[in-house]
């Protein structure tokens, strides 16, 4: 089994479904949900461990089935065939049903564990005994999710380093949604030894997916909206991957762009993603795709799009000119109780595709 080496980047995603990005080395603190741990206990364990952060800020690892004890409970509910006999209609919230008071949970903090909290939370609650079984374990999910820290440790992925990044700051990725993220890689349908074309204002996540996928069999030619970085590894998603030299030595980082007309071969793809001048880039540097390339812009203004893609109906050397959106929403699939999750980010982008063909 693979372990986590010195100055590895790993995925820890909680009892929250939340996750964080974070470099392992000896004695590194990490701040997260109002506690702050050492990740360095993390060094020469095993990927796809379970963690639990207990009242002294300690990392203690803990088995799977104490994990998904506190994240699992709709499932456990079903699973015990519970019947469903009464209703909450007769519970109203006025914000006075639980008899502990702030400071007396600020006190516990301090003097047990996230288990005993929650214990203690729900003894002292008026309405608990009153609510259904459904509500009971919304109930105790909620609880465990805010007084419990417990973690799986992952290897870092380009879904979870976007996941991360997503909900930290979508506007770095210029709100390219995973899906949309997976809709560019699928449209892109990128091989080895291709020879590809890239600009990126997604904060790099699209350069990351792409060589993940070309894994050093090919070439990556990289322009980013920002040109102040001298390298690669000055992006947050490039470096957290955990590339080897062979996939790094395959990206070159262009900073004048007089240098992509140097390639001596011409490229198989023209890949963009975010917000760019489209119509400047497919005008100076279409002459450069190989026939049968493949171009993929992704835009959140529909318009820009329309744009680009007269443009290259004018040019009379592309087929196949088609202008896309993807649509993603999150159910919940639990036994009576199925139904699209309330929360959901509504606007993925859109993405153009076409061949060229002369």
């Amino acid at each position: 089994m693979e372990t986590i080496e010195e100055d590895t980047w790993v995925c820890l995603e909680d009892n929250r479904n939340e996750s964080k990005i974070v470099k392992v080395h000896e004695k590194k603190m990490v701040a997260w949900r109002k506690h702050k741990f050492d990740v360095g206990v993390l060094l020469h364990k095993q990927y796809n461990t379970f963690w639990k952060v207990d009242k002294t800020n300690a990392v203690i690892e803990i088995t799977s089935d104490q994990f998904y004890d506190n994240t699992d409970l709709d499932n456990q509910i079903d699973d015990a065939k519970i019947e469903i006999t009464k209703t909450n209609k007769e519970l109203f919230d006025f914000n006075d049903s639980q008899k502990l008071t702030q400071e007396e949970i600020l006190s516990l903090k301090q003097q047990k564990e996230g288990e005993e909290i929650v214990d203690e939370v729900i003894q002292n609650s008026l309405t608990f005994e009153k609510k259904t079984e459904f509500s009971k374990a919304k109930y105790i999910k909620r609880k465990k999710e805010k007084y419990i820290c417990c973690f799986m440790v992952l290897k870092t992925t380009i879904e979870n380093v976007h996941k991360t990044q997503f909900l930290e700051s979508p506007q770095k990725l210029n709100f390219m949604r995973i899906d949309s993220l997976a809709l560019f890689m699928q449209l892109s349908s990128i091989s080895q030894n291709s020879n590809i074309l890239i600009f990126d204002n997604a904060n790099g996540v699209a350069v990351s997916a792409v060589a993940e996928r070309l894994d050093g069999e090919g070439s990556i030619s990289t322009v980013f909206w920002n040109h102040t970085k001298a390298n690669l590894k000055d992006y947050w998603p490039i470096q957290q991957m955990n590339f080897n030299e062979n996939i790094l030595k395959s990206i070159k980082l262009i900073k004048n762009l007089e240098e992509i007309e140097k390639t001596q071969n011409k490229y198989t793809h023209l890949l963009i993603a975010g917000e760019f001048k489209f119509t400047e880039i497919i005008e100076k540097y279409l002459n450069l795709i190989a026939v049968g390339g493949i171009i993929v812009v992704f835009s959140t203004y529909l318009e820009k799009l329309h744009e680009v893609s007269e443009q290259l109906l004018s040019t009379n050397s592309c087929s196949k000119i088609e202008v896309l959106d993807s649509f993603l929403r999150y159910y919940q699939v639990l036994e009576n109780r199925t139904h699209p999750k309330v929360e959901m980010n509504a606007f993925g982008g859109y993405l153009l595709q076409t061949y060229k063909l002369k």
